[in-house]
């Protein structure tokens, strides 16, 4: 089942987002949390930083792990996703290193894939993923095209994808990326999915259509039963 929620803005919408990473905390201590990277999520984890540190709750058995990553550049470029964490969450709430779950970016194969997706099993599977919408109706990295990958893999990405603000500085061309596939997502117990940001009305318009397409991935979240999407409502306003 989906609940969507129309917010007046994408501080409200933030400040939301933040409340339920924070309920999810305090109702299990040994979450294993999927996070998104990019804009959308960026105040969310500002907040979530400050409530963790605000009302002194402990996340000392928590495990964040990376949704995707870019493939081809070093892990400490200031474009991947591995950055993006550590400076927005890991760094911030100074989690110890086997709190933060993580692709690696150069050399990668199937076997980074086992990899990822085996931690994930030893933990209990994901409790909650929180996840952006892309401007191409992406999920992760998981590409609109005819076919979809069902499990953790190296996708080829798309020429909109391709120029995605994270990889402006990324100082090279970056075709490919590594991301759990629909259904690592759809395992999740639970799925957070914000929609705020400029240059996805025709992604979101096709997924609040309600149907089901290869070609918008992130619609296959309608066959999830705990999905909570927040909208912000000052850039896609109710119709």
């Amino acid at each position: 089942m989906q609940y969507i929620q129309y917010c007046d803005n994408y501080d409200v919408l933030s400040d939301r987002a933040s409340e339920q990473l924070i309920t999810l905390i305090q109702n299990k201590p040994d979450a294993t949390i999927c996070l998104a990277t990019g804009g959308t999520p960026l105040l969310t984890y500002r907040y979530f930083v400050e409530k963790i540190n605000q009302r002194n709750i402990d996340f000392n058995r928590v495990v964040f792990v990376k949704l995707d990553e870019w493939v081809g550049i070093p892990l400490n470029s200031p474009a991947t996703c591995e950055s993006f964490l550590q400076q927005h969450i890991a760094q911030p709430l100074g989690l110890r290193a086997e709190q933060l779950v993580g692709f690696q970016s150069e050399n990668v194969n199937e076997q980074e894939c086992e990899r990822i997706t085996e931690i994930i099993a030893s933990r209990g599977g994901l409790d909650l993923c929180l996840l952006g919408i892309g401007k191409n109706g992406h999920l992760g990295l998981n590409e609109p095209t005819e076919l979809l990958e069902p499990f953790c893999h190296i996708s080829v990405l798309e020429e909109k994808t391709r120029h995605h603000d994270m990889l402006k500085t990324a100082g090279s061309r970056v075709t490919h990326g590594i991301t759990l596939g629909l259904k690592d997502i759809l395992n999740a117990k639970e799925i957070l999915l914000l929609i705020a940001g400029e240059g996805k009305h025709d992604a979101v318009e096709k997924y609040l259509a309600a149907s089901v397409t290869t070609t918008i991935p992130a619609s296959f979240l309608w066959l999830h039963r705990n999905v909570s999407c927040l909208i912000d409502g000052s850039q896609y306003p109710d119709k």
